[in-house]
């Protein structure tokens, strides 16, 4: 499979996501300049993707000879002149510090071709904000890669307010080279879709255990036996508890101190347990994973009130004018979370009960962002069916 016109890609910062997202770039045939500004990053990188293609050629989904192939594409460098001055589109992927970033961004700018298409994939923060660092502002856009990338298929590529028609065409042009589902956001939103519809269910889970009414392990065991691979808090810990912290903080500065860390989390930061990078955080994580499974289920709060919150959540997108179908949000998380069900399923099967079950949520908590949003009432159930044929079928016309 041959990028359309990215036949080379630079990509900045070589963690979790960085050497995904150049996984995957070299596995649709472009050459990848991956930089770091520690030659250990880019040696562990090298060393997770050729575990990974190890993993592609076990399951037969690559052939084991294009390993080495595959490999040779991606191109380790310290500096930015290791990397081509035409280079189409770079991708920066360094931790959630919006310091860091438009650093990034402002070095990015002053090295590439003023034609050159920047993304971030940042999972909060304002892609406005970042195009502000540039010269550029009209070719800045987001591309959100979900983790682990090679695996997720789903990337919002999120339009900044100057992000220009050309460029969020073409970044869904990108985004389809590399095999993946483009779930376009037409709004620069804190949190663009799933992570702001996942944060409603966060700010739920997190003051319930602040409230006693529930345990870290007790939330997990309940979501482990709907079946899902992992518990919310089991999420937070391998995740790290400080980029956690970083987002809530984002999110409170942004929607209001609702949706900010709540005080445990914030000790737990301090003191340096971030989770499983540290070895402890949640939970301990010396044996290799957390011991959930003898966890007595939470009675505090169920996983149809998880649900019920994001729903709402979502509405306030919907309304904001984030998506060209409501659907779409249903896409984005089917594709980039554990929950293939989406949430809106629930709005058909019982909209009564959810806007009653918000507005008890809202009282009995305290907490004003649950209360059911007057869309609610009105807004027809999406279908996510139909949205995900539609996101398939896009092909806007390649330019000559």
């Amino acid at each position: 499979m041959e990028l359309e016109r990215f036949g080379k890609v630079a990509v900045i910062g070589a963690g979790d996501m960085g050497h995904g997202i150049a996984e995957v770039c070299a596995l649709a045939g472009t050459e990848v300049f991956l930089k770091d500004v520690k030659q250990d990053m880019l040696d562990t990188a090298a060393t997770r993707v050729r575990g990974s293609l190890e993993a592609l050629a076990r399951k037969g989904r690559i052939q084991a000879g294009q390993l080495e192939t595959i490999m040779s594409r991606i191109r380790p460098c310290l500096d930015y002149a290791a990397i081509p001055r035409d280079v189409p589109i770079a991708i920066e992927a360094v931790p959630e510090v919006m310091a860091l970033k438009q650093r990034v961004f402002t070095d990015i700018d002053e090295h590439l071709l003023p034609n050159a298409i920047i993304a971030s994939n940042t999972s909060n923060l304002s892609i406005s904000a970042l195009a502000g660092a540039t010269r550029r502002p009209e070719l800045v856009v987001g591309l959100h890669f979900f983790n682990p990338v090679v695996i997720m298929d789903a990337v919002e590529v999120v339009r900044g307010e100057r992000t220009s028609q050309g460029t969020f065409e073409a970044a869904r042009r990108f985004v389809a080279g590399l095999g993946k589902l483009a779930v376009p956001v037409l709004k620069d939103l804190p949190g663009f879709l799933v992570n702001r519809v996942q944060v409603a269910a966060q700010v739920l889970i997190n003051k319930v255990v602040e409230l006693g009414m529930a345990t870290h392990a007790g939330i997990d065991a309940m979501a482990r036996k709907m079946a899902q691979p992992m518990g919310p808090f089991e999420i937070f810990d391998f995740v790290g508890l400080d980029i956690v912290k970083h987002g809530h903080d984002y999110f409170a500065s942004m929607l209001g101190p609702e949706y900010g860390s709540p005080r445990w989390l914030d000790d737990l930061v301090a003191a340096g347990h971030l989770g499983k990078k540290t070895g402890r955080g949640i939970y301990d994580w010396s044996a290799g994973r957390p011991a959930v499974e003898g966890a007595v289920p939470a009675a505090g709060v169920s996983m149809l009130d998880l649900i019920a919150v994001q729903i709402n959540e979502a509405v306030k997108l919907v309304e904001a004018g984030a998506v060209e179908d409501p659907g779409d949000i249903d896409v984005a998380i089917a594709n980039g979370t554990g929950n293939k069900a989406g949430i809106f399923g629930m709005l058909a099967a019982d909209r009564c009960g959810i806007i009653k079950r918000l507005g008890e949520l809202a009282s009995s908590l305290g907490i004003g962002a649950f209360k059911p949003h007057p869309l609610l009432s009105t807004m027809p159930a999406p279908n996510a069916r139909k949205a995900a044929k539609r996101l398939q079928r896009w092909a806007p016309e390649t330019p000559a």
